[in-house]
């Protein structure tokens, strides 16, 4: 580092850090607003199952094919605009999705969302990377992913009551009170300034060239994970009310639950992170593993009571919705800046791939059933695929570079 880098102020963390986990909740709200709302959507539009969970498929794949073209643009053009532009897109996909009088409007605010869902991670990511202490990144991360579970919290603990008095559309409306509060932070704490905390590198470097076969593999497992959450997400609550007989409130508070054990979980995994050798790669395989159980507790659930429900909930949030705080953790570390943005958005395209093809493809199997059991089935397969390509990291170095 030169003294003239040491001399740039370096930004506030709490702020920095609240600030991106806005930029988090702002990136993925409406998907889990869709889920938390999903029963009055149903009624009001006499939608099916398997269309309410296409809205979620038509975020994530807008969000999927636009995560390698915009890790590019981000490394370019700076994360403090790019953040800027996530969350005048993510309102407006909500403004859209919440004035709509049918199905064609909900399609064309998820697209909307989608554009913030893939800005999120690559934006965040690149301003950790630049102007967070290394020693610092494991928590900062943490809680900037913890985020997107403050979202799931607050879509579930608030929009079904909002909902219940003034009605679905004002309910998903208010969430550009989340942009406001995101822009005005943006403004006020992420640095002007190139930042202090890149990663040397030849000055030739243009980030082009392969990215590495740990990459790939991060990919791999993300797409899977991708698979399993995006599903329990969407169709959690509609499954503790039809299947479980739960009241609506009492359904959006399990994924409230999921949400906030999420939330924690995140903070404290990054932080440990910062605080050990342990890599990172074997993190991600206990995780993945205990995903299946959580998967496991939900599924019984039906046959064995609510109780279960509430247990796997906050297993979810524990495990399953935990590891995305470690892979991108990952990028931040280990891969050199003038690829982070292209590690990110390759190993996002995996991840949004898996989140959009699950809510699809569980609805899609209830409707032709009649039952969540083969549902649930295929959320647990994802996870034991996943624990099997973790199985494979179990001999990386702590060393091993993401970038080669």
């Amino acid at each position: 580092m030169t003294a003239a880098s040491r001399s740039t102020g370096a930004p506030h963390l709490t702020g920095l850090a609240a600030t991106l986990s806005a930029g988090m909740v702002m990136s993925t709200f409406v998907g889990y607003a869709f889920g938390a709302l999903g029963p009055f959507i149903i009624d009001d539009l006499d939608l099916s199952r398997t269309a309410l969970g296409s809205l979620t498929t038509v975020m994530y794949f807008v969000g999927s094919i636009l995560s390698p073209v915009l890790g590019p643009l981000v490394d370019r053009f700076g994360g403090r605009r790019s953040l800027l532009a996530l969350f005048a897109v993510g309102s407006a996909g909500t403004v859209v999705a919440s004035a709509t009088p049918g199905y064609a409007g909900l399609v064309a605010g998820a697209a909307l969302a989608g554009v913030a869902v893939a800005l999120g991670n690559i934006a965040t990511n690149q301003l950790i990377a630049r102007h967070v202490d290394p020693t610092r990144q494991g928590v900062v991360t943490g809680v900037k992913q913890s985020g997107v579970q403050v979202g799931a919290f607050l879509a579930g603990a608030a929009l079904p009551a909002l909902a219940e008095a003034w009605g679905w559309r004002w309910a998903l409306a208010t969430s550009v009170l989340i942009a406001a509060a995101g822009v005005a932070g943006t403004l006020l704490t992420v640095p002007h300034h190139p930042g202090r905390f890149e990663m040397p590198r030849d000055p030739a470097d243009t980030g082009a060239g392969p990215l590495g076969p740990a990459v790939n593999r991060l990919t791999a497992y993300s797409t899977l994970m991708g698979l399993g959450v995006g599903a329990a997400a969407a169709y959690l609550p509609l499954y503790a009310v039809e299947e479980l007989g739960t009241g609506r409130r009492a359904a959006g508070l399990a994924a409230a639950l999921m949400g906030l054990v999420g939330v924690v979980a995140r903070v404290l995994w990054g932080r440990r992170h910062d605080r050990t050798a342990t890599p990172v790669t074997r993190t991600l395989l206990v995780l993945a593993a205990a995903s299946v159980v959580a998967a496991g507790l939900v599924w019984a659930a039906e046959a064995a009571g609510v109780a279960l429900l509430w247990a796997g909930a906050a297993a979810f949030g524990a495990t399953a919705v935990a590891w995305n705080a470690l892979g991108m953790l990952a990028i931040v570390r280990d891969v050199d800046s003038a690829r982070a943005g292209r590690a990110s958005g390759r190993v996002l395209l995996g991840f949004f791939a898996g989140y959009l093809a699950g809510p699809v493809s569980f609805g899609a199997v209830v409707d032709a059933t009649d039952t969540y059991a083969l549902g649930w089935a295929g959320v647990t397969a994802a996870f034991l695929a996943a624990t099997a390509v973790g199985w494979r990291w179990r001999s990386a170095s702590p060393a091993a570079d993401l970038s080669t």
